[in-house]
């Protein structure tokens, strides 16, 4: 074949682990620790203002939100073909019901975020 997967063993995992943590200096092997201390944590946490991580949590569910947005169109444009397609079969009252039912949802859906936004600017005007 073109590509043959090379596979090296390089012993078990507590054998690596043991070797990373030590590391030579000046001859004398010192121990470097994998988590952070409670110390260099606290030092880190009052360096970073509570604005930023409050905006990076925010930001963090953009994807989901646009994903929930391109949801809202192919769901609001079946809803819609169904209630007319109610509307056809003779029940003019349900099939309206239907589509403006599907219209207010989907707008909802395109609006929900800038409405998130104002209540989020709300609540910061309040808690300062």
């Amino acid at each position: 074949m073109f590509f043959t997967p090379r596979i090296e063993t390089v012993g078990s995992v507590r054998d690596f682990l043991a070797e990373s943590r030590k590391k030579e200096v000046n001859g004398e092997s010192k121990f470097l620790p994998v988590m952070l201390s409670t110390a260099a944590l606290s030092a880190y946490a009052s360096t970073a203002s509570a604005a930023s991580i409050q905006d990076k949590i925010i930001h963090a569910f953009d994807p989901l939100i646009e994903l929930v947005q391109a949801l809202a169109y192919p769901v609001g444009f079946t809803m819609i073909c169904a209630g007319f397609l109610v509307i056809m079969t003779g029940n003019r009252h349900k099939g309206l019901h239907i589509i403006k039912w599907a219209a207010i949802g989907f707008i909802g859906m395109q609006f929900a975020p800038g409405i998130m936004s104002i209540l989020l600017e709300v609540g910061k005007s309040i808690g300062k």
